[in-house]
């Protein structure tokens, strides 16, 4: 320790005890300053989050925009925002908050970083296009209305834009039914596009002139922007994808992205560890799944379906996953008609709320002496329950089957594999020519959900090389990939090949 150092602590000691700890207390102050990344003092992080619930005149009640507006709130100031919250305004105190909101941004700087989120009713003109923001107390007749009791969209954009800040986001969940006009034949569906100016980013729930079920897209996006190691813009994407999965593609959320400067809400750096999986809970009876089919189908334990083609199936819930705030529901389908060519089928649904958000009628399908798809439920395989579907024939005594992985994840049911488990010709051999039988039977890894393996070994009396395969997740596809492939009809060329070529 150099001699100005101990000089430097002698006279903090020889001071009063209450004049030391308060000086300790700058020090240590100074010291952890010191430890925050340089990004902690190049920007000013602000949002604004709204929500609009309780509308008056013809306007449907917005039930979960609180709900939503909360979980963006808390996953803006999880990663640094000074948030303003603000519930239920008026077409004057909608302007109000959203110029103050301006204000302070301008005030803050070019470094700073703004974030507007607006939860509630939206509409566009039915024939100029352009898209209003809507106060609580918006009583809407003529198409005249919307310039009353609404904020022009590109005005707040322009105003946004000239405030200079380093990054802003504009996010309207706001594609609502609204009703028609007079003088018009039918209301415009949701938001019409709003072009993003330089160094911004625009994004919509759901996809241009479309509707966006309620309580989806919030969830997704508060996630995203708590997960550390990704780009703004890539956060987007990300939500983009998984609410585009979790409804099959029925809510297609809309991102325009001019973002410049490079920011992150959460780390830029990925973290060491991968993070864990969305909790959930199997539930293979009782009231959940009983409630979750009838919200399908409106029968509590059985229902009849008709297809398109006629065809008549008697359906029952299979099992269901319960997520955080809403379940995914399977159910098994067989048709009433012995020897058909399509004996049955597997289906999902997505519930959130009582309605449903995503469904998958043709998930998987069976063949064959009337029976549905035969599968067996696997947990610990995969990151998430997962469905082994199984199909194959036999043909002139040559047996092929394959299992189908369906894995029932928070965004959607994703078919991960298809994978050969038995080959066997048991049924062609004769005189010289004994069976081969290729088994395989798929494995866990101890170390990686990313990772499974096939044990495929020869047990009849014709061998083959016993080999184990590893199944690898490519994060481009989402599908796993082997690193070695079996070739069809393995067996009847090893068969064969015993005997030899009689032409020799």
């Amino acid at each position: 320790m150099s001699k100005r150092l101990k000089h430097f602590w002698r006279t903090i000691l020889a001071r009063p005890v209450l004049a030391r700890n308060n000086l300790a207390r700058t020090v240590l102050a100074c010291a952890c300053l010191l430890l925050l990344p340089a990004a902690a003092f190049a920007e000013t992080r602000l949002g604004l989050v709204i929500s609009q619930t309780n509308y008056s005149g013809d306007l449907s009640r917005v039930g979960s925009a609180g709900q939503e507006a909360d979980a963006i709130a808390s996953a803006l100031i999880d990663t640094g925002f000074d948030v303003t919250r603000a519930h239920d305004l008026s077409k004057r105190d909608l302007a109000t908050t959203l110029n103050a909101f301006r204000r302070k941004v301008d005030m803050a700087g070019p470094d700073a970083v703004a974030f507007v989120y607006y939860t509630g009713h939206g509409a566009q003109h039915p024939e100029s296009g352009d898209s209003y923001l809507l106060g609580v107390d918006a009583e809407l007749v003529a198409a005249s209305d919307l310039a009353f009791y609404g904020l022009d969209m590109q005005t707040q954009r322009d105003g946004f834009a000239a405030t200079g800040a380093r990054a802003v986001f504009m996010v309207f969940d706001a594609c609502r039914n609204v009703p028609g006009f007079s003088g018009y034949k039918a209301a415009v569906k949701g938001l019409s596009r709003v072009e993003a100016k330089p160094d911004m980013l625009i994004a919509y729930a759901t996809g241009l002139d479309d509707v966006a079920k309620e309580g989806v897209y919030a969830p997704v996006l508060a996630e995203e922007i708590r997960r550390p190691g990704q780009k703004a813009e890539d956060a987007f994407a990300a939500a983009q994808r998984r609410v585009a999965g979790r409804t099959n593609r029925s809510q297609l959320p809309w991102t325009n992205n001019l973002l410049y400067n490079e920011f992150c809400f959460a780390a830029c750096e990925k973290p060491a560890v991968t993070e864990r999986p969305e909790p959930f809970e199997l539930v293979m009876s009782g009231t959940e799944l009983d409630r979750a089919f009838n919200t399908v189908y409106g029968k509590s334990d059985k229902a009849v379906v008709k297809n398109d083609d006629g065809e008549t199936f008697d359906v029952s819930p299979a099992f269901a996953v319960q997520f955080d705030d809403y379940i995914a529901l399977v159910s098994k389908a067989q048709n009433r008609e012995d020897a058909h060519v399509s004996a049955g089928y597997v289906a999902a649904h997505y519930i959130k709320d009582g309605e449903i958000i995503g469904e998958w009628p043709n998930l998987g399908f069976g063949n064959g002496f009337g029976m549905p798809p035969d599968y067996s439920l696997r947990t610990g395989l995969l990151n998430y329950p997962t469905m082994m579907v199984q199909a194959g024939y036999t043909a002139q005594g040559y047996t092929a089957s394959l299992q189908t992985l369906i894995e029932i994840t928070p965004d959607g049911p994703k078919v991960r594999a298809d994978v050969e488990t038995l080959e066997d010709t048991s049924g062609a051999a004769y005189d010289d020519l004994q069976p081969c039988i290729l088994e395989g039977t798929i494995q866990a890894s101890r170390t990686s959900s990313d990772v499974f393996y096939v044990d495929y070994r020869y047990t009849g009396p014709i061998k083959g090389e016993d080999r184990k395969v590893e199944y690898r997740l490519d994060p481009e596809t989402g599908k796993y990939i082997p690193d070695f492939v079996i070739e069809p009809e393995t067996c009847i060329g090893l068969m064969f090949d015993a005997v030899g070529d009689p032409a020799e």
